[in-house]
């Protein structure tokens, strides 16, 4: 799916800030930490659903596979973002894989403690719908990327989406995360060899750069025009 990354126009951290002092304590009271390793299974399709998910330090992968097996990239969610909420709000089983892609630490919430927090707090449950409203139109903008834009455009767009949130250095702006070609595939519906084609040749034209194993822009207005094709 081409998106890729929870890059939504609100801060997550937003949320502790809305509790009162009650509910912190609350939270406090019922959450739970979980440790999980690198290439650790979260959840699965079918599982049940326990809890909702805070992500403190590390990273998660959003997933799932076709029919022909094929893996699917939704998302990457990060430090201080949430996992695991639309199941939350309605489903008793898990859709999607989530898998620890680096080693990681999560709070964990208790389905009926989170909707409580939900049911008596409106600045909350305005929260979650504006996550939930951002992460469905990031599948909206995914659905029409591969109904009308070539692989091309498609990681242009991308790799442009990756920027906004990466750290700025002289000549241009290094994204924050390491990607295989590989996961950049899967999170635009390509295969790994037409990736990888396309990000050799943004590498020859100097459209871009790799610095330990990160990808640096060099040229957005290049890239701005494969985008908007």
């Amino acid at each position: 799916m081409a998106d890729g990354f929870d890059r939504l126009d609100f801060d997550e951290t937003e949320f502790l800030s809305l509790l009162t002092e009650e509910q912190k304590r609350f939270v406090e009271q019922k959450s739970y930490q979980k440790f999980y390793r690198k290439n650790s299974i979260i959840h699965s399709p079918g599982d049940r659903v326990y809890h909702v998910n805070y992500i403190v330090s590390g990273k998660i992968k959003i997933s799932n596979l076709s029919a022909s097996g094929k893996e699917v990239i939704y998302r990457f969610c990060g430090r201080n973002t949430f996992f695991g909420l639309a199941e939350i709000c309605g489903e008793d089983r898990r859709e999607v894989f989530a898998e620890a892609v680096e080693d990681t630490h999560t709070w964990c919430l208790e389905r009926e403690d989170f909707l409580k927090l939900l049911r008596a707090n409106h600045g909350v449950a305005l929260f979650v719908l504006k996550v939930l409203g951002g992460r469905l139109r990031q599948a909206h903008r995914a659905i029409q990327s591969l109904a009308i834009q070539d692989t091309n455009s498609r990681l242009a767009c991308l790799l442009l989406k990756l920027v906004e949130m990466s750290c700025k250095v002289e000549g241009g702006a290094l994204i924050n995360d390491k990607l295989t070609h590989q996961e950049l595939a899967s999170m635009i519906g390509a295969t790994r060899t037409t990736v990888t084609e396309i990000i050799n040749d943004y590498k020859e034209l100097k459209y871009i750069e790799y610095i330990d194993g990160k990808i640096m822009i060099l040229d957005f207005e290049k890239l701005r025009e494969f985008a908007a094709h």
